[in-house]
């Protein structure tokens, strides 16, 4: 097997269902340089593995199996399958995830290779129901007016860029660094969204505005089952860590990310979700007491969103 110049990195657990699209859409993919798909199976309960082995069975030079031999939680499993990568570029989807654009590596990979100063490239997706079924068309995510183009690190955290995992084509130049950071931070809500503070540190962000991929709204994910407010209750030590790990040129974010009083703001939304009103209520007093200017800038936010429906 030649070396790959991209590891496509993929973590499943329990995806029976799915993971036959995530891994078709790996096969898809027309590209004029070398990629490996290194699978990490977490211990699944179902035949998640099973399918896995039998394309293997077929692929023996694309495939790579690292499967953990127990259960090590998603985060970890985000971090271990990095560390097994050996391209000179990570691509991730997990096993419930697809892909949907053959060209889709070609392009981002074009895109990098011509710009060594930028750290990643991602696209535009579409969402469907746990079936397949088409529900998003297109989740733009970015918020700028140059739609296409690249970002830093200050244009992700002033316009909350969102980066869905399995859009994303990075660089392992500073694999190391950023994994130390990751497991530093360390958290089963966030792991992505730390991913990519991380890399912004080494570079820019290109977003590429075609859609590759296709989310799938999973209602056994992580993401879908965990309790909104502890995951709220959370954010506030994620937030401070994540300060921790960056340079001196960002001071001004860091101290943002250690002001904890913004953090009754989502707490506010998960109580809602849950539909525990009084205290939402209460959330809602301490944002207007202690961080107006946040609550009414997120007002605004909400409001455009129903206007632009």
């Amino acid at each position: 097997m030649k070396t790959p110049l991209v590891s496509i990195c993929c973590i499943t657990y329990n995806h029976e269902p799915y993971i036959k699209d995530t891994l078709n859409g790996f096969l898809s993919q027309k590209t004029t340089f070398p990629f490996e798909i290194v699978i990490s199976d977490d211990c699944s309960k179902d035949n998640t593995h099973k399918i896995i082995t039998n394309y293997i069975r077929k692929y023996p030079d694309l495939f790579r199996d690292v499967s953990p031999s127990r259960n090590m939680g998603s985060f970890a499993n985000f971090t271990y399958v990095q560390e097994q990568a050996k391209g000179k570029y990570i691509a991730f989807c997990e096993g419930d995830d697809y892909w949907t654009d053959p060209l889709k590596l070609q392009k981002q990979i074009d895109i990098l290779e011509a710009n060594d100063k930028l750290i990643a490239c991602c696209t535009n997706h579409s969402t469907v129901d746990s079936h397949g079924h088409l529900l998003v068309s297109r989740n733009e995510k970015i918020v700028k007016d140059n739609i296409q183009g690249q970002y830093n690190l200050r244009d992700f955290f002033n316009d909350n860029h969102q980066y869905p995992t399995l859009t994303v084509v990075f660089r392992t130049d500073n694999k190391e660094a950023v994994l130390e950071k990751l497991k530093y931070v360390k958290n089963q809500f966030l792991g992505d969204w730390i991913l990519w503070i991380c890399l912004l540190i080494y570079g820019d962000m290109y977003y590429l505005d075609e859609v590759t991929a296709a989310y799938r709204v999973n209602p056994t994910s992580l993401t879908h089952t965990v309790n909104r407010v502890a995951r709220a209750k959370a954010s506030a030590n994620i937030c401070r860590r994540v300060a921790d790990v960056l340079q001196d040129r960002y001071a001004d974010i860091a101290e943002n990310l250690r002001d904890t009083r913004w953090t009754w703001i989502p707490l506010m939304f998960a109580y809602r979700a849950e539909k525990k009103y009084i205290r939402m209520v209460g959330c809602a007093f301490m944002a207007l007491v202690l961080c107006p200017g946040s609550l009414w800038n997120t007002f605004k936010s909400v409001m455009n969103k129903r206007k632009n429906k």
